[in-house]
């Protein structure tokens, strides 16, 4: 509670300077102001509750030196840089197929393509991808206008927007209002502009621990059971929530800021999820709790790990060295923030047509999907994090995923489960260009399959998660996702008819199961075709995901 003696010096001075200006009051209006002033200084009280006062006076004293930890890399040795191809048998008539990344200028599928980029921000944009129609079949190519499509949700129109039913627990108090762009999604909300504060300097730890008083001292309840309005409604799991609070306080704050940083640090922390916050150089850093494990500069204290997370674009690396400190919050929880999706985010989305032509035994087949690219732009900052977030996340609700599978269906009605399979395998070998993730984006990039629908290359991770996506679609069969030292792909159960022939290699027994590789980066290649390089020794490791 705030001193008697200071509120006095607050009433005098009030009065005083009220009495300069020469205003006067009727009773109503007296009435008010005596409701004013006792919701000011409600709202500039001490602490709201014991916990944040406790947090706030451990962050004054328990900060140390910490050194940050680095991710291993997952796989032991670089990744091929050519295709591998499945070297054809002679034969009277043979009709090998070439990999899409070798020259032929006879053929418009070997010219060459345009490097795409990360899609911008707020309008993400992507080139046509070459197919492998013939020239007398091709389309004319379509314009901008006739390739987007916008797709909204019956339950919630995206592009009407949202405007939350803000609560304040302070009924006097002085409140902003924004509105924020959400991956094309206006979201209009409210807060305090007593907020507004300006982190003070230098940045150490009694300048963050100052902030978070300030901060503690509002009445953010009502601030955040808003933001929960809007994460209901988008369906976002907790990294989309971390992100939504972010942007919010980039647009309070500003681009940049530390201030911004450490706004999301109080939300999160307040809202139950495991933070950390350092700073070094005047610089803050936000860490926090996640799972699966995250492939980013961490932090381990008291068993538990904290990721430097990257909520946008330009967010700031975590330096070797930085200040933090080992307690924690006493009354909220610490939960990790979870990547996984439940349920896929409903957005305002965006779609260009694309045209994927691929070869099966003697037979060209083509389709259109509808590549959404605001999902596109959704997944540019998310975290890389282990195999489980690709394999494991519930996206089939997302519009380019679900049209890909029910496009791909009809092609495998009336086809044995061997070659079902071995359709899908051809699909994913043959409807996209080859370049590993340091050649198109300089670091590692695992994709989702609209990501890889979209951009103009994947390399051998990329497709094992497309393939493994349809056949959890498409098929009742188990697989095995398959680690070699420079290589991912999958192996496949087959319960009833199984590979056979000269060139199938010896399948992997996993848990008594028997399940043959199944590899949508070699190219030409059937279930039960190993690559030459990994034919003779064993994964690295075997994924049951």
């Amino acid at each position: 509670m705030v001193p008697d003696n200071i509120k006095n010096t607050f009433y005098y001075i009030l009065a005083a300077f009220l009495m300069v200006l020469g205003v006067s009051f009727n009773a109503a209006q007296a009435q008010d102001f005596e409701e004013w002033k006792e919701n000011y200084l409600q709202e500039f009280q001490e602490f709201q509750n014991e916990y944040d006062k406790e947090f706030y006076e451990m962050l004054q004293k328990e900060w140390e030196d910490f050194k940050s930890e680095h991710s291993a890399q997952f796989y032991e040795k670089p990744k091929p840089k050519q295709l591998p191809v499945v070297e054809e048998p002679d034969s009277p008539n043979p009709k090998p197929e070439k990999p899409r990344d070798e020259t032929d200028p006879k053929t418009e599928e070997q010219q060459p393509k345009e490097k795409q980029p990360f899609p911008e921000a707020d309008q993400p944009q992507t080139k046509n991808k070459r197919t492998t129609s013939n020239p007398q079949k091709e389309e004319p190519i379509k314009t901008e206008e006739d390739r987007e499509v916008n797709v909204e949700s019956e339950s919630f129109t995206p592009s009407k927007g949202i405007t939350t039913d803000f609560k304040p627990n302070i009924k006097k108090a002085d409140i902003r209002s924004k509105q924020l762009q959400y991956f094309g999604i206006p979201i209009n909300y409210k807060y305090y502009t007593a907020y507004e504060k300006q982190l003070e300097k230098p940045v150490n730890r009694k300048a963050i621990a100052e902030f978070w008083k300030h901060l503690s001292t509002k009445d953010y309840p009502s601030f955040l059971e808003q933001i929960q309005q809007v994460r209901t409604q988008l369906s976002l799991n907790d990294f989309g929530y971390a992100q939504l609070l972010h942007n919010i306080g980039t647009q309070i704050y500003g681009h940049k800021s530390n201030e911004a940083t450490l706004f999301t640090w109080f939300m999160l922390t307040q809202s139950g999820f495991g933070t950390k916050v350092a700073y070094k150089n005047h610089k803050v850093h936000l860490l926090v709790k996640a799972t699966p494990h995250v492939f980013r500069k961490s932090l381990t204290m008291n068993g538990s790990k904290y990721y430097d997370i990257q909520l946008s674009n330009d967010y700031p690396t975590l330096p070797e060295r930085f200040y933090t400190y080992k307690g924690r919050h006493a009354q909220k929880e610490t939960r990790p923030i979870n990547l996984l999706f439940e349920k896929f985010p409903t957005l305002q989305q965006k779609q260009q047509q694309q045209n994927l032509e691929f070869t099966f035994r003697d037979s060209t087949y083509s389709i259109n999907v509808p590549v959404d690219v605001q999902t596109v732009n959704y997944f540019k900052n998310y975290p890389q994090a282990d195999l489980e977030l690709y394999f494991s996340s519930q996206i089939e609700n997302n519009e380019t995923h679900s049209q890909l599978t029910k496009s791909i269906k009809p092609l495998l009605e009336g086809k044995s489960t061997l070659e079902q399979v071995n359709l899908l395998l051809r699909f994913t070998q043959r409807s996209f260009e080859y370049q590993t993730d340091t050649e198109q984006f300089k670091a590692e990039k695992k994709m989702f399959p609209v990501e890889t629908l979209y951009y103009p290359a994947s390399d051998c991770d990329d497709r094992a998660i497309m393939l493994g996506y349809l056949l959890d679609q498409l098929t009742d069969l188990d697989y095995i996702v398959v680690r070699y030292p420079g290589h991912l792909t999958l192996a496949v159960h087959f319960p009833n008819e199984q590979p056979s022939g000269e060139r199938i290699n010896d399948p992997i027994t996993y848990n008594g199961k028997r399940y043959y590789v199944s590899d949508p980066t070699y190219f030409g290649a059937d279930a039960g075709m190993i690559m030459p390089d990994y034919r003779n020794i064993q994964p690295s490791e075997i994924f049951d995901l």
